[in-house]
């Protein structure tokens, strides 16, 4: 043996980095935002701008938006129909040629 011995756990500094990493990429993340009574929706292109929503639909002030993260290689469309509600579907974003 050489008398050196290796670590598996890692730095504070580097789970620090990490945990950062983490939450600049959510921060960053897009949300999509509906209301559940007048369907009004947006999308919002990070969480900066969620204050908007704090108090409720920005519309008709009803308390109930649901939000969903948008992931950066994910599209959707949102269909509004009185005999089926609303529908939302996900998927993968086309790459551009």
């Amino acid at each position: 043996m050489n008398g050196t011995t290796e670590s598996t756990t890692p730095s504070t500094s580097n789970v620090l980095a990490s945990t950062n990493n983490e939450t600049n990429r959510r921060a960053k993340e897009a949300i999509f935002v509906l209301c559940d009574n007048c369907h009004w929706a947006a999308t919002f292109i990070d969480k900066s701008r969620l204050d908007v929503i704090e108090n409720g639909c920005i519309l008709c002030e009803e308390s109930l938006v649901s939000s969903f993260p948008i992931l950066d290689n994910e599209s959707f469309t949102l269909d509004i129909t009185e005999r089926r509600g609303v529908e939302m579907n996900f998927g993968a974003r086309r790459k551009k040629d």
